[in-house]
């Protein structure tokens, strides 16, 4: 398998210093794992991924990546490969989704039929402070 793992340029900016509604540069991750399945997968070189660059740097790679590796097959495929990451790819489309949800409670959208069934308005804004504070923590990686 040829993995292609690319680590940020050093000319890009730090992502903490880059506002939410640009397109983010690259994606840090805090951890991943990738899952590696079939014929040959012992042999596929995985070291790309252990690159600091990829990682915080309050984790070190080794303890920010993990491999697993089987020669079972998955779903009749000779080889597959999964990678799940704890990465900023998501603080785009979160800090959509918060935009919205403020956007509609702001404008009272459907508060009422919440209303009648206890939840008050303080609950949506509990929630929507500790949305904003998860993007802002995965923005600033």
């Amino acid at each position: 398998i040829d993995w292609q793992v690319r680590p940020p340029l050093s000319g890009l900016p730090p992502l903490g210093k880059t506002s939410f509604n640009k397109e983010l540069h690259f994606n840090t991750s805090i951890a991943n794992l990738l899952i590696l399945r079939g014929k040959d997968v012992h042999s596929a070189d995985v070291e790309g991924f252990k690159d600091p660059a990829l990682y915080t740097s309050w984790l070190e790679p080794v303890n920010a990546f993990k491999v697993w590796k089987t020669q079972r097959a998955f779903n009749k495929y000779e080889k597959s490969a999964a990678l799940v990451s704890n990465s900023q790819f998501l603080v785009k489309p979160l800090d959509v989704i918060v935009g919205k949800a403020w956007n509609m409670f702001a404008s009272k959208a459907y508060i009422h039929q919440y209303t009648k069934f206890g939840i008050q308005e303080e609950d949506f804004l509990d929630s929507f402070t500790l949305l904003e504070q998860v993007v802002a923590s995965y923005c600033n990686l």
